[in-house]
This record gives structure tokens, sequence and C-alpha cells, in this order.
């Protein structure tokens, strides 16, 4: 996953513009997993449900710091960069609709 990471339906992150540039991300890609990181990706994209299972891992193994740095990355990218709007709106709605069905305080 070093050079280019899946962020949903297939799309790939270009090539790193220099060595160590997405290690970060790709942390916390990590800790979700691409499984859930594809659920994720899609309820933010593409308002999607998200069960609660997924929201387990987005909250307890991920958490809002990764969560909120993946959004910044994904608008960053030309294909998603036109629908920053909708990201930095429903990311949010999606952490803590999450945070909610887990049981914890946002």
């Amino acid at each position: 996953m070093a050079a280019s990471m899946v962020v949903a339906d297939n799309e790939f992150i270009p090539p790193e513009p220099e060595p160590g540039f997405y290690k970060p991300l790709e942390k916390c890609g990590q800790k979700i997993g691409q499984e859930y990181g594809e659920i994720v990706m899609k309820a933010v994209l593409k308002d999607q449900d998200i069960s609660k299972k997924c929201c387990v891992q987005l909250v307890h193994k991920m958490g809002r710091s990764c969560h909120e740095d993946l959004l910044w990355y994904l608008i960053s990218q030309p294909k998603i960069g036109a629908n920053a709007t909708h990201v930095f709106t429903k990311g949010p709605q999606v952490y803590n609709s999450c945070v909610s069905k887990v049981g914890l305080e946002i």
C-alpha cells in the first residue's frame, strides 16, 4: 500500500511526491483496515449507511484525528476536491454518528 493506497471503489491515490509523504496516512488507514476504510469513504462520499461494527473500528481503532487527516487529504485529490464542501460537511457527520452509535461522548 506504500505508493498507492485504495480510497474507495478501487480508485488509487497517486505516487508519493517524496518518500515517506504518505506514511502518517498509511498508519491511519492500517488502524481501520481497507474493508472498513472503504465503507467509511463511501459513507462520506456517497452518503451510504455505516454499520455499528464499522463505527466501532472508526471510533476506537482509527480515532477522530486520523479521520480528519484523511478527510483533508481526500479534498486535496483532484477527483474529490470539487466536493470539498460535501466532504467537510459529511465527514464530521459520519464520525459523530458513529460516536453516537457506539455510545461515546463527542
